[in-house]
């Protein structure tokens, strides 16, 4: 037996001395003390109470969970939202906010016959209810590690052409005409095909593609002082991948799945910058990769875009303090590679990408609202 069973049997069994029986116990176990403790304390009651109470007794993990955490329970609508001009259809992009408005840089295509991959360096802005053109990347780039703050869109690495690998960082704080893309320290790596997000100002890029290698190193870079140049964290205790989803939730970042050599992933690490440090929660029950996640309060988290060989439409909330994952709707079209921004409070937009293997872009947007 493994020792975080171990540990768990051995806490659930001397709960057990004092007589309480069923989720009652449970809860006096768990809920008072689960969030205070560490994510060891944690997988261990989660891994001793598989072993002893779920097969001996009829109580649900969905009974667990809410016996723990509270019943919170999530549904969503989705429509479909002004596409994208068709000409400018495109999977393997970037994309945030900037001075309040949606933009959209780099990505690929397809000819129409399919003969020819051509890759982007244009944008196109959402304003006053259509797309408009947008400032062009220094560069054509795709699959690139991106994310966006109130500061502006934030912009590393990627690819050109599908084989060789930038290094190159930018950002972009303003649409005004006279702005542009402003240049930040390269990468200490040249990357692709990995994932980025921002925590507390700083820019984190994780995973992916050092060109001929895939690699499990991060790198941050404090975008208040750029001058500081990128600094190299502890590499995730995982397998080398790409096409993770690396997302901000609370104090933390969350790092999911991702493709490693040809099999999808479905492991979760979760990385505190306080302390420099990596930890592997349980598996996901799903696995995938090229998908993209978004924080819903400091517990949960919405996640959709998943490809495994194949790809889906489907829209899932994962409960961070159990790891459970709850389909709570479907896009309007299967798609991936595509990136997930928050528009308000419970408001996604789910833009363009990949809805299939053969060559295909789409201009198609989902707007999700969460209920």
């Amino acid at each position: 037996m493994k020792v975080l069973e171990f540990i768990g049997c051995l806490c659930i069994i001397i709960t057990c001395w004092t007589g309480l029986t069923g989720v009652g116990w449970i809860e006096i176990c768990c809920k008072g003390v689960w969030r205070d403790q560490s994510v060891l304390f944690q997988q261990a009651m989660q891994k001793g109470i598989g072993l002893i109470v779920l097969p001996f007794s009829n109580i649900t993990k969905a009974d667990l969970s809410n016996s723990m955490f509270g019943s919170k329970k999530y549904n969503c609508s989705v429509m479909e939202g002004t596409p994208l001009p068709q000409e400018w259809a495109r999977g393997g992009h970037m994309a945030g906010i900037v001075e309040g408005s949606v933009i959209v840089a780099g990505g690929n295509n397809w000819s129409k016959d399919k003969t020819t991959k051509y890759w982007l360096k244009n944008s196109v802005v959402f304003r006053d209810g259509k797309w408009i053109q947008g400032p062009d990347l220094p560069k054509p780039l795709a699959y690139s590690m991106y994310a966006h703050d109130n500061s502006g869109l934030f912009v590393a690495g990627g690819t050109g052409d599908g084989t060789s690998v930038s290094g190159d960082v930018y950002c972009l704080n303003s649409l005004k005409e006279d702005a542009g893309w402003k240049p930040l320290p390269q990468l200490p790596k040249p990357l692709s095909y990995g994932a980025g997000a921002i925590l507390n100002g700083k820019f984190y890029v994780s995973c992916g593609s050092l060109g001929t290698v895939k690699t499990n190193r991060m790198w941050v870079l404090d975008t208040n002082n750029v001058e500081s140049n990128w600094h190299e964290c502890q590499p995730l205790p995982g397998v080398e991948r790409m096409f993770p989803s690396l997302v901000t939730c609370g104090k933390y970042l969350y790092l999911l799945g991702g493709l490693a050599e040809n099999s999808p992933l479905k492991d979760i690490y979760r990385y505190d910058p306080d302390r420099n440090e990596w930890i592997q929660l349980s598996d996901l029950p799903l696995m995938g990769y090229a998908w993209a996640s978004q924080p819903v309060g400091d517990n949960h988290l919405i996640i959709t875009g998943r490809a495994d060989g194949k790809i889906y439409k489907d829209i899932w909330i994962i409960d961070l303090r159990d790891l459970s994952m709850e389909q709570i709707g479907n896009l309007i079209s299967p798609v991936t590679t595509s990136p997930l921004i928050k528009i308000a409070k419970k408001h996604w937009w789910l833009i363009g990408g990949e809805p299939d293997a053969n060559k295909n872009r789409t201009e198609r947007i989902s707007v999700i609202h969460l209920k």
